[in-house]
C-alpha cells in the first residue's frame, strides 16, 4: 500500500507541469458572484455568501471543498431562510490560516468569531464531513447558539481508512511533496470516489476543485489540515443536547453509513435519513430531496414556513 502510494505521488510530481499557485485575483473573479463578500477576521480574509431572509442557516463544507458545495441547497433555502456559508481557512478563496491553526478547536473559534462579526446570536448549523465535525463540536461548546444541528456524512467516529489524498498527506516526506504538487487528474480520481454516480464528476466540477486548491497557500495548508485530530473525542457525542438531523449517503466509500446510526443512537431525540445510491455528498447528489427533508425538520421545530 505505501509503496504503491509513493509511486503514485512520484508520478504526480512527474506529470504535474503546473507547480505554481494560480493568481488570486483571477480565481476570485471566476469563483465569486454578486452575493460574495469578504470580511477580515483576526487577520484572516474570509470569503462568504449571505443570501435570503428569515431564521439563519449556516452551512459548513468539508475537506478540500468550498462554499460552492452548497449552491443547490442555497438556491432552495434562501426563499425561506437567511443562508450563510463560508470558505473555511485553508480552502476556497479564504486561503490558509496564518498561524497554521487547523484543529477542531481552532475551527470552532473561527466559527464563533465569524458569527459574532455578522451579529448572529444563534442559527441552525449544518455541516458536511469535516464541516459536520466542526458543527457538532460547536453545538457541544455553544449549545445556546445552535437552534438545530444537521450532520451529513460527518466525521465523528474513529476512521478505519481515509481517502487516499488525506492518508498520503499525513505521511512524512509525502506531505512535503503534496504541498507543492496537485495534478488535475488526481482530483478527478478523488471526486469519482466521493460521488456515487461518475456522471456527476464533470469537467467544470474537476476544474473548480483543482483551481481552488491552487489559491495561494491552500496546497501548503492541506497536509496541515488533515493532520488535525478529526476522528477523536467521539465519547463526547452523547452530550449533544440540541435538536439533531442526520443525513447520509449509503454508498460513501470512506465514511460508512453505520456511523449515521451511531450518531442517531448517541444523540438523544435525533432523526436519521439514509439515502440509497448516494455517496459522500447528499446535498449535491440529492439536493431537492435532502433540502426538503431539512426544511421539514426545521419547520417541525417551529421555523417559519
Amino acid at each position: 500500500m505505501i509503496k504503491n502510494s509513493v509511486l503514485i505521488v512520484g508520478l504526480c510530481v512527474i506529470l504535474s507541469a503546473c507547480g505554481d499557485a494560480i493568481d488570486a485575483s483571477w480565481l476570485e473573479s471566476k469563483y465569486t458572484d454578486a452575493s460574495s463578500k469578504f470580511i477580515n477576521l483576526n487577520g484572516q480574509r474570509v470569503h462568504f455568501r449571505d443570501e435570503g431572509a428569515g431564521e439563519v442557516v449556516v452551512l459548513i463544507h468539508g475537506t478540500a471543498s468550498s462554499l460552492h458545495t452548497w449552491n443547490d441547497w442555497t438556491g432552495l433555502l434562501k426563499h425561506q431562510f437567511r443562508v450563510i456559508r463560508m470558505d473555511l481557512p485553508g480552502f476556497g478563496l479564504t486561503g490558509p490560516n496564518r498561524n497554521d491553526a487547523y484543529e477542531v478547536s481552532d475551527d470552532v473559534r473561527f466559527l464563533s468569531d465569524f458569527l459574532a462579526a455578522l451579529n448572529i446570536d444563534s442559527a441552525h448549523i449544518a455541516g458536511s464531513s469535516l464541516g459536520g465535525r466542526i458543527a457538532w463540536q460547536f453545538a457541544l461548546e455553544k449549545p445556546k447558539q445552535v437552534k438545530s444541528l444537521t450532520l451529513m456524512n460527518a466525521l465523528g467516529y474513529p476512521q478505519e481508512r481515509w481517502p487516499p489524498p488525506i492518508e498520503m498527506a499525513q505521511w512524512p516526506m509525502i506531505d512535503k511533496v503534496m504541498e507543492n504538487f496537485s495534478p488535475r487528474f488526481m482530483f478527478r480520481i478523488g471526486l469519482e470516489d466521493v460521488y456515487y454516480e461518475d456522471a456527476m464528476v464533470t469537467e467544470t466540477l474537476v476544474d473548480r476543485y483543482y483551481e481552488l486548491s491552487r489559491y495561494p497557500g491552500n496546497r501548503a495548508a492541506f497536509p496541515k489540515r488533515v493532520k488535525a485530530r478529526l476522528d477523536k473525542d467521539s465519547s463526547y457525542i452523547p452530550e449533544i443536547r440540541v435538536p439533531t438531523l442526520i443525513m447520509w449517503g449509503i454508498e460513501d466509500l470512506y465514511f460508512p453509513a453505520e456511523n449515521a446510526y451511531r450518531f442517531h443512537k448517541d444523540i438523544p431525540g435525533s432523526e436519521v435519513l439514509v439515502f440509497p445510491e448516494v455517496g459522500h455528498l447528499p446535498m449535491e447528489e440529492r439536493p431537492i430531496q435532502s433540502a426538503e427533508h431539512f426544511m421539514q425538520f426545521l419547520n417541525g421545530l417551529g421555523s417559519p414556513g
